[in-house]
This record gives C-alpha cells, sequence and structure tokens, in this order.
C-alpha cells in the first residue's frame, strides 16, 4: 500500500511475513535528483518482492534510489545492502555500525550474557540462532555514509535534519523534515506499541539514554511523526509522555518484583506486564523471552543507574536487590 504525505513524500507499508509488527513503513522522497528511500524492510524474498512492486508504482527502480537507514535493525536495515545501486548512498549512523552485519561470535557472547542475568542456555541459544537479526540481516557488507547528529540532506524543497536518538539502539538516528516540522522517527516513537528498550553492549543505560532522547525530540514540538511501524502519529508531544507514563510504570513494577528478595532479570521478567498470549511464561517463545528479558534489564540497569537498585555476581550469575535491603 502507498500513502502520499506530502508533495512528493510516500509511505510504503513492506508486509513482514509472521511478524507481530506486521509490517515496516517505508519512506519515500521522490524530489531530489535522486529518491531517498528511508528505511526498507527484513532481506527475505518475500519482503524484497513487495518493496520492488511497490517502488515500481512510483516509477523507481531500487538501484536508481539513495537509503537512509534509522537504526541496525534487521526490519529496517536488513534488505538495503542487497538492492542498493553501484551508485547508491546508504546513510547510517556512526555508533550503530558496528553491529550492522554482527559476526557469529558477537551471537554467542549475547547468548552467554543472558544465560548470566539468568536465562537458560537452552532458549538463549536457541532465541539468537533464530533471531530476525541474524537470519534477515543484511547479506553483504557495504560502504555506507556515516551520519551525524546535525547534518543535513536536501532533496529538492525539503532539507531533513539528522537528529540522534540514542535509546532504542546506540546509535538510532531519526531525519526532521524541516519545512514542515516532521519527525521520521524510525522506531523512536510509535503510536500504537511501545518501542523494544534493550540491553546494549557498552551502554550502561539505554533506556535512561531513551527518556533523554525523548525529552529531547519533545524541545522540536513536531507536528506529525512518521513511525517505522504501524499508524502516523498526531499528536507527538500526548505521545511521548504516553511513553514515559509507560516506562515510569515498568520500573514500578520492576521495584515490587524485587520486594521480596534479590533476583536475576530472567526471574524479574514473568513478574512484568506484558502484551503477550500466554498461559504459562514457560509456554512463550523464546524469542519473545529474550526481548522482554532485554527489557526488564533495561530497567534494572536504570534503576541500578538511579541507585535504587544494586547488584552482585554469584557464580557468573548477575542478581539486584533494592538498594538498602
Amino acid at each position: 500500500m502507498i500513502e502520499e504525505l506530502l508533495p512528493g513524500i510516500f509511505k510504503l507499508a513492506i508486509p513482514l511475513p509472521r511478524s507481530p509488527l506486521k509490517a515496516t513503513n517505508s519512506y519515500v522522497v521522490t524530489t531530489g535528483d535522486r529518491p531517498l528511500v528511508i528505511d526498507t524492510a527484513f532481506n527475505r524474498p518475500e519482503c524484497r518482492e513487495s518493496f520492488v512492486e511497490l517502488l515500481g508504482e512510483l516509477a523507481i527502480t531500487p538501484d536508481s534510489a539513495d537509503y537512509f537507514i534509522t537504526h541496525l535493525h534487521a526490519d529496517h536495515a536488513g534488505l538495503a545492502p542487497s538492492i542498493a545501486g553501484d551508485d547508491s548512498v546508504i546513510y547510517f549512523n556512526e555508533q550503530d555500525l558496528p553491529l550492522a552485519r554482527p559476526t557469529d561470535s558477537y551471537w554467542d557472547w549475547m547468548a552467554k550474557m543472558y544465560e548470566s542475568h539468568g536465562m537458560p542456555l537452552s532458549d538463549s541459544a536457541i532465541a539468537m540462532e533464530r533471531h530476525p537479526g541474524r537470519i534477515y540481516g543484511p547479506a553483504v557488507d557495504f560502504p555506507y555514509t556515516v551520519i551525524h547528529h546535525g547534518d543535513r540532506l536536501k532533496t529538492g524543497q525539503y532539507t531533513l535534519r539528522c537528529v540522534q536518538t540514542t535509546g532504542h539502539t546506540p546509535g538510532h538516528m531519526c531525519l526532521l523534515l524541516e519545512e514542515a516540522n516532521m519527525l521520521f522517527c524510525g522506531d523512536h516513537i510509535l503510536g500504537d506499541i511501545t518501542p523494544n528498550i534493550t540491553m546494549w553492549w557498552e551502554m550502561k543505560d539505554p533506556l535512561g539514554d531513551y527518556l533523554k532522547s525523548l525529552d529531547a525530540t519533545a524541545l522540536l514540538k513536531p507536528v506529525r511523526a512518521f513511525p517505522g511501524h504501524r499508524s502516523i502519529i498526531e499528536d507527538c508531544a500526548f505521545r511521548i509522555e504516553e511513553l514515559k507514563r509507560h516506562h515510569t510504570t515498568r520500573l514500578e513494577e520492576v521495584l515490587e518484583a524485587l520486594k521480596d528478595g534479590e533476583k536475576d532479570a530472567a526471574a524479574v521478567t514473568p513478574l512484568i506486564s506484558w502484551d503477550l498470549r500466554y498461559e504459562q511464561w514457560d509456554d512463550v517463545h523464546p524469542i519473545q523471552k529474550l526481548f522482554a528479558t532485554g527489557e526488564a534489564l533495561a530497567h534494572l540497569q536504570h534503576l541500578e543507574a538511579q541507585r535504587m537498585v544494586n547488584t552482585r555476581e554469584e557464580h557468573g550469575r548477575i542478581l539486584y536487590r533494592l538498594a538498602g535491603s
């Protein structure tokens, strides 16, 4: 499906088979010398076929376009390197670049990291083997063009300013359409679901970074936001406050889970409210357990940064307890 949002700017919904996200919103700006595509989809045949077909309805071929990738996740970055042409530019943020195409050793490290936070290795290993980022990520390397906060891309009558919004990933980057004060926001702000905030290598407090990014985005006062999934956001200020309240509630749940004693992140996770369909926690698929545990861990790390919880390690297992207990 194609929707024209502004003159020369279109939204393409690229289906994501068997994904709860349903589709990735890919945006195309056609006003410059070369079309600029903002985000693609999974690197899988069904996504490629749909993407090429929808671009064709705009009389665009994938190899004639340039690409801006908001962040490293495969449902945004996976397809771009294999469909870009020899003359295409793919803009990518510097902080996410080391994980644009992770090695097997990274996935092994991730499995062991989750095991140290209480997730059984049998679950974490399965989750890593079937992780969308591993099986649907970029098939090839690409000489990405690194962009930074404040950089501007000019395409016809439109000026797009890079706005770094760390949190969902280490270097997540939005684009502010300056002439209309509208924001292409990737997964930084979503209207119908909440962005997953998880733990990241070398990030001490990803949730704290995300909340700061939300506050910085609010100061921009965007009149509309074009997210990476689901519906366009018409009231950005209201949605930002909703997201902040959501995380406040989740932090309260994590504190409540620790009241009866110290726990690892995997033990805290089932005690939090999730929008998942299951009778028992053991019934949850390892991939969903992984995402949920990562989010619980990000909240625990934030509480640790706020000195509300303390940690200790016991036989390779990381335990959290309320400060002062």
